[in-house]
């Protein structure tokens, strides 16, 4: 009782709680800037077949297996946008991981930064948990989301939405509504902005306007 167990396999019914999301170890020896686009694409191929709480991911805030200063997260208060960049991704996603090293922040503006997303966690938890519909995978050269969906909450969905580039991206998204079981509009509103009234289309889509700040993140709550 009250023991949890992180094991590299798919053992749930013999007693496990969760599996490796599905990365490569080595993979945290490369610079910050590729572990956090290789973090979500783990994140994106890992959830096809399990909910987010059912993997774990990995940040590594010291030194693991290599890399040197240019793979590692300490100091922290240095590094807040890639810092930042892990804790979005996996809050965002609804993943848990494993932050390897001795401490979480090392000032108060860094103690802020994890606060930040902690809270963000613990608001929409419910939704967050929820299944995921893979709107566009990660590659580095544009926008990449996910979309949590669960038709039986009063937040139907949330979409997260990553911009990995170093120029503001503006344009017209795409978002299947189908598996939040909204059928003809939809309110959507950009983090805690103003409510905007969607239609469906015949496919239950609909096409938001996104304009997400260079190596930015912003979420759209769906209801």
């Amino acid at each position: 009782r009250g023991v949890y167990l992180n094991v590299p396999d798919w053992y749930f019914l013999n007693g496990s709680n969760k599996s490796a999301m599905g990365y490569r170890e080595v993979n945290w020896s490369l610079p910050r800037e590729r572990q956090i686009i290789l973090g979500r694409q783990n994140i994106f191929d890992g959830t096809w077949k399990k909910t987010p709480s059912m993997g774990w991911m990995f940040v590594p805030l010291v030194q693991y297996h290599g890399g040197g200063a240019a793979a590692t997260l300490e100091p922290l208060s240095e590094h807040l946008d890639a810092y930042g960049a892990h804790l979005a991704q996996n809050f965002g996603s609804g993943v848990q991981a494993c932050y390897r090293g001795p401490r979480l922040y090392d000032t108060e503006k860094t103690k802020a930064l994890v606060k930040k997303w902690v809270d963000f966690y613990k608001e929409h938890r419910d939704i967050l948990d929820s299944d995921i519909i893979h709107v566009r995978r990660p590659d580095g050269r544009d926008i990449d989301c996910i979309l949590h969906v669960n038709p039986q909450l009063k937040r139907k969905g949330l979409a997260m939405v990553y911009n990995p580039l170093g120029r503001e991206v503006k344009r017209q998204l795409k978002l299947p509504l189908y598996y939040t079981g909204l059928t003809r509009t939809a309110t959507i509103r950009e983090q805690h902005g103003k409510n905007k009234k969607y239609r469906l289309d015949r496919v239950y889509n609909v096409e938001i306007p996104v304009a997400i700040a260079p190596r930015g993140v912003t979420w759209f709550v769906i209801e």
